[in-house]
């Protein structure tokens, strides 16, 4: 699934009341705790209708799809720091996986779409297409300044997880986030 999830309108409500940029919470004394609320009921209502792609919920249970030196998966990380349960749900690194599930990768529009598209049109992306897509990804990186604005990780990591939307096996999804992080 490229791009947002429906939500229902209770769903909308909640998001509406809901910062999804961690910097954004230090602005009031009890925003942390208040958004942590929200977040925890939006997460509740949105598992328990299964709105939320398999795969993006992979990328954040799967320790084989969390790319970087420390293992396990990104929950696996959040229990690690002796944070369980709804409380990962409330806390505020959590935000970023929030904003992935409900809108895929966060890239620009114009991005997402070219990418998509030349993604689909290879039908089953093979070993040599994702090396196409990953030299597209690299390239328009460098042309809209990606790595600038996001950092080389940040970007690579974005072009990952759209990859994965675009149901790209794992693998190659990998080596399309290595040909981008490779910018430096």
């Amino acid at each position: 699934m490229i791009g947002p999830i429906a939500l229902t309108p209770d769903e909308g409500a909640i998001l509406a009341a809901t910062k999804l940029r961690q910097e954004e919470l230090f602005h009031e004394s009890d925003g942390a705790q208040r958004n942590g609320e929200l977040a925890l009921a939006l997460m509740t209502s949105l598992l328990a209708r299964a709105a939320i792609p398999e795969v993006r919920l992979k990328y954040f249970e799967d320790p084989t799809y969390r790319t970087g030196r420390i293992k396990g998966s990104y929950r696996q990380l959040f229990e690690r720091n002796k944070t369980v349960g709804d409380d990962i749900f409330r806390h505020p690194n959590f935000l970023q996986h929030l904003r992935y599930f409900l809108f895929g990768a966060e890239l620009p529009d114009d991005i997402i779409e070219a990418f998509s598209g030349k993604a689909l049109s290879f039908g089953h992306v093979g070993p040599s297409d994702a090396s196409e897509l990953g030299t597209l990804s690299r390239d328009m990186t460098r042309k809209y300044h990606l790595a600038v604005h996001i950092g080389p990780d940040g970007v690579a990591e974005e072009f990952y997880k759209l990859a994965l939307d675009c149901g790209i096996y794992q693998g190659h999804a990998l080596a399309i986030r290595k040909r981008v992080a490779s910018i430096r």
